[in-house]
Parts: structure tokens; C-alpha cells; sequence
């Protein structure tokens, strides 16, 4: 193989790879990360840079002391693209971390957390 055309590929391949290896990742939240609230949140809205597939998401809601709350399967929001939502059960003052999971359009998944307060 000539060394123009090797040349060529490598830069395909180098600008492609990053593309092949992008995956779901959370770009917005509410609460958002690190949000103290003045009262508890019904739902956990999740956007992502891609659509991911509701049926494959989940939401766990982990509170001080380590006690865990399951959200409700999340389901796609229907004004926001790239979010979907998830009903959460009363919460009691306190900090919690969200844990998600997601799969992306390309199948592959994702996960990740972030923490807030609900105040007294």
C-alpha cells in the first residue's frame, strides 16, 4: 500500500474512533447535580446527548444511611428529546444520591450519579 493512501486511512480512522466510541452521557438533570431543594421532587428528569431507550433505564435513589429508594421505570418525556422521567417516592429531608443506568441508540450502557438535598 502506497504511503498516501496509509496516510489517509489513519486520519479516517483517527477522526471516526471518537465517534465510534461516544456513548449516552447525561447532560442535564433536575435536580440538578449538587441542587438543594426546598421541598421533595415527584419525578427525576434525566437528559442525555442521544436518545436512549426508557425500558432499559433505571433510577435508584440511595438517602443518608445508605436506604434505598427504587423510582418507577423511567418513561420518555414528551417535550424535552433526550429525557426521560421518573416518578420518585415521597422523600424525607435529607441528601441523596441518584444512580442511573442507561443504554444509548448505539446498545450500549451507560451509568452514572449525582447527588442532592431535599432541606428541612
Amino acid at each position: 500500500m502506497n504511503t498516501p493512501l496509509r496516510l489517509a486511512l489513519a486520519t479516517l480512522a483517527a477522526t471516526l474512533s471518537p465517534l465510534a466510541l461516544a456513548h449516552a452521557s447525561l447532560v442535564d438533570s433536575f435536580p440538578a447535580k449538587g441542587q438543594t431543594l426546598t421541598g421533595p421532587p415527584a419525578e427525576i428528569h434525566l437528559t442525555f446527548n442521544e436518545h436512549v431507550e426508557p425500558k432499559l433505564c433505571h433510577v435508584k435513589l440511595v438517602g443518608d444511611g445508605g436506604k434505598r429508594f427504587d423510582a418507577d421505570r423511567p418513561s420518555a418525556d414528551k417535550t424535552r428529546a433526550n429525557t426521560i422521567v421518573a416518578t420518585v417516592p415521597v422523600l424525607k429531608p435529607g441528601t441523596y444520591s441518584a444512580r442511573w443506568t442507561a443504554v444509548g441508540s448505539d446498545g450500549h450502557k451507560t451509568s452514572g450519579d449525582f447527588s442532592f438535598v431535599v432541606a428541612k
